[in-house]
């Protein structure tokens, strides 16, 4: 009897099971069907606001200056004096360096001399001629003055000789006399010619002579003015090549001039950066562990080939960053506008975005759409600024589910990210 105890016992538990009542509570626990809503989830939110969300970008960029000039010399010389020092600012046409001009100096006193002795030369022409052109009027006045008595003369002696008064050798004498007083006047008015001609010929050769010299004075000013190296424009002078006592060749260069106004910085951006970088837009360029403000001057907005847009910027201050360096550029560039998530807010299911909402102590799913995503923080639209979004998610999470909401942790969903006033400079 002992032995039969146990499947007796086994027999009235198979037959408990298999009654109507056991069948229906067994249904209870199907593992196919989804266990009752019965656990209350404590979850955090964060507080949706709308915003535009920026990205801080860098670009390499060159330095560039719109005058810098390597300053050569237009003579040949020794250098004599270097009169600035590296990084000083100058005027325009102040000296920088100074070459021998001991022979130029010579020269334009020479050419001053040559000046001085074709002016005298032309005085002295003037002079002369004009003295033989009074002195030939002169002869004239006689001349007329003799013959007009020599006609008088002649005269009477013919009204004389038809009157039987005076001889013929008279007569042939008066009129000898008149003939001899009209070539006088005649070689006289000759002579006043010549002396005019000559005077048209002689002075204005002495006065070419006299421009000739002055145009030596000229050159030899110009040649003496081009041992003077000067800066071409005001700016920093960058560098200096030249040292006393060297000699320098016409056409090399001695010294580096800047203008401190006209550094730039020029880079390049993806077309999609372009809006952000308009004319006026300021950015930071940092070189050499020292940080520059920028400002673009130059933003055409279309890509070239390499679809980057070129982009140039004034450096504020740039006058000691060395022409043809790189340097670094940071900006901020807007992604979008929308309602700001944290990215951990977020639940992509079956080509769904969606997020969970903390409505009263249920959880909502409301389908997003993604406009930006930056730095964990998600630009969206299908949430409404203020509502409370569940972040982080917990993995069991379901529409409708029951949550309670831990007051200790209701952040702003800009918080975590970049929530990008829109405007800021870096």
């Amino acid at each position: 009897m002992k032995r039969l105890l146990p499947i007796v016992t086994l027999t009235a538990l198979l037959a408990a099971c298999n009654s109507p009542e056991q069948g229906s509570e067994s249904a209870g626990n199907d593992l196919t069907s989804a266990p009752a809503k019965s656990t209350v989830l404590s979850v955090q939110v964060v507080m949706a606001k709308e915003g535009t969300l920026n990205v801080q970008r860098s670009a390499s960029a060159i330095i560039t200056a719109q005058k810098d000039s390597q300053v050569a010399t237009q003579s040949s010389g020794t250098v004599t004096q270097v009169l600035v020092e590296e990084g000083e600012q100058v005027s325009a046409g102040a000296v920088v360096v100074q070459l021998d001009d001991t022979g130029q100096q010579q020269t334009l006193d020479n050419a001053r001399l040559q000046v001085q002795q074709a002016q005298i030369n032309l005085q002295q022409t003037r002079n002369t001629t004009a003295n033989a052109s009074t002195s030939l009027k002169a002869a004239i006045t006689s001349a007329e003055a003799t013959l007009a008595q020599a006609q008088q003369n002649a005269q009477s002696a013919e009204t004389l000789y038809g009157l039987g008064g005076i001889s013929l050798v008279d007569l042939k004498a008066a009129r000898a006399t008149l003939a001899q007083a009209q070539s006088g006047l005649s070689s006289a008015r000759n002579n006043l010619e010549q002396n005019g001609r000559s005077a048209q010929g002689s002075v204005p050769l002495q006065q070419v002579a006299l421009e000739t010299a002055q145009a030596g004075v000229t050159q030899a000013e110009e040649n003496l003015a081009r041992t003077a190296v000067k800066a071409p424009f005001a700016g920093i002078v960058a560098n200096i090549g030249a040292k006393v006592g060297e000699f320098a060749g016409q056409g090399t260069p001695v010294f580096r001039l800047v203008d401190p106004g006209s550094i730039r910085a020029k880079f390049s951006i993806p077309s999609s950066d372009a809006f952000a970088l308009s004319d006026g837009t300021r950015l930071n360029l940092g070189y050499g562990g020292v940080n520059y403000v920028a400002t673009v001057q130059g933003s055409p907005g279309i890509a070239g080939t390499n679809r980057l847009v070129p982009i140039t910027a004034r450096v504020q201050g740039g006058e000691q960053l060395p022409v043809g360096a790189a340097a670094q550029v940071r900006y901020r560039a807007t992604l979008g506008d929308g309602v700001l998530i944290p990215s951990s807010a977020v639940q992509v299911d079956g080509g769904e975005t969606a997020v969970f909402v903390a409505a009263g102590d249920v959880a909502t799913r409301q389908v997003v759409t993604v406009i930006a995503e930056s730095g964990g923080t998600l630009a969206v639209r299908g949430v409404e600024p203020g509502q409370a979004v569940i972040n982080p998610l917990p993995a069991s999470i379901q529409d409708g589910a029951a949550i309670t909401v831990n007051p200790a942790a209701t952040p702003d969903a800009g918080a975590a990210g970049d929530s990008g006033a829109k405007g800021q400079t870096p």
